[in-house]
């Protein structure tokens, strides 16, 4: 009965693993000597650990890479067997990577801990898009080795202007006269979900769009070749064929024009002294404001006029 008891308090108490501990060997390391200890590789953890370190953080493991800026990689199961012949009987459990990268000075960053601030920095950017922006598939080197040993800071800063989709990231290493020491590249991809005007049916170039043929459904802008249409101003236009169910891009509609191609018009010409008024046929649509092709009817020269009414253009 009281082997039963004894084997139930270790097994139910907690504090007997803390006691027992273990290392925690880190995946990216630098070390400044020309040998690597286990107080270079490796945090304590528990009671037994932490003992362990106080008696063999200084042990010598292995030689360190042979000059400044040169890196290893290091096979994590034999790093875990040579501590272990090194340090003896009585080791606690030691939680090694696969891999371990070991830089001959220098410092390293943990890209994990820039992902807040990537994902705040380009959330602020995506937000005139006015959507649920998410921040997915950080493409950046887990660990980020940097040469030199000043402290520096880490500075994000997109390529070219950030839009939903794959994102080309800068990250610059910046010391405290915001100096530029070294820089790292990545991507990111951002999905920015939002509601935009869908076509109720199959639309074709030159149908008139009104609310009773618009429907609106959530999308990903990300996945979209072209910029939504806001959904105001109808009546418009179609410029391009849109399918049903499919959004309807900014391009894909016009404002209605009030001067068809093809049309007789009023040319006016208005200066300082004299006002002259010609017929002219428009060579294009255009709506009040627009700027179209008119060939006047007599000489036949075509001219750039801009449109004031159904029935009048006018030369800028």
């Amino acid at each position: 009965m009281r082997c039963v008891m004894a084997l139930l308090v270790i097994l139910l108490c907690p504090g007997f693993a803390v006691a027992e501990g273990r290392l925690v060997v880190a995946g990216a390391v630098c070390v400044d000597g020309p040998v690597i200890t286990l107080k270079d590789l490796a945090r304590a953890e528990g009671m037994q650990a932490e003992a362990l370190m106080l008696r063999a953080a200084d042990e010598p493991l292995l030689a360190s890479p042979k000059f400044d800026g040169a890196r290893a990689s290091l096979s994590g199961p034999r790093l875990r067997e040579l501590i272990m012949q090194r340090l003896g009987p009585g080791v606690p459990r030691i939680d090694v990577p696969d891999q371990v990268q070991v830089q001959r000075g220098g410092q390293v960053v943990s890209a994990l801990s820039l992902i807040p601030a990537i994902d705040k920095i380009l959330t602020e950017a995506l937000a005139h898009h006015e959507g649920e922006v998410e921040i997915r598939e950080h493409r950046i080197a887990e660990h980020l080795f940097i040469t030199e040993k000043e402290p520096v800071r880490m500075r994000v800063a997109p390529v070219g202007v950030p839009a939903p989709g794959r994102i080309s990231l800068r990250l610059e290493a910046v010391t405290e006269d915001d100096r530029v020491v070294q820089s790292f590249t990545g991507t990111v991809f951002a999905d920015v979900w939002k509601t935009v005007p869908c076509a109720a049916r199959v639309l074709n170039r030159g149908d008139m769009l009104e609310p009773a043929l618009v429907g609106f459904a959530r999308k990903n802008l990300a996945y979209m070749a072209r910029a939504p249409w806001d959904g105001r101003g109808l009546p418009l236009r179609m410029t391009a064929a849109v399918g049903e169910g499919q959004p309807i891009s900014a391009d894909a509609v016009e404002m209605i024009p009030v001067v068809s191609k093809g049309q007789v018009l009023t040319l006016v010409y208005a200066g300082q002294t004299m006002r002259l008024t010609v017929p002219v046929e428009s060579l294009d649509d255009g709506s009040i404001g627009n700027t179209i092709r008119v060939r006047n009817m007599q000489s036949r020269r075509i001219v750039a006029a801009q449109v004031v009414d159904a029935e009048t253009v006018r030369v800028p």
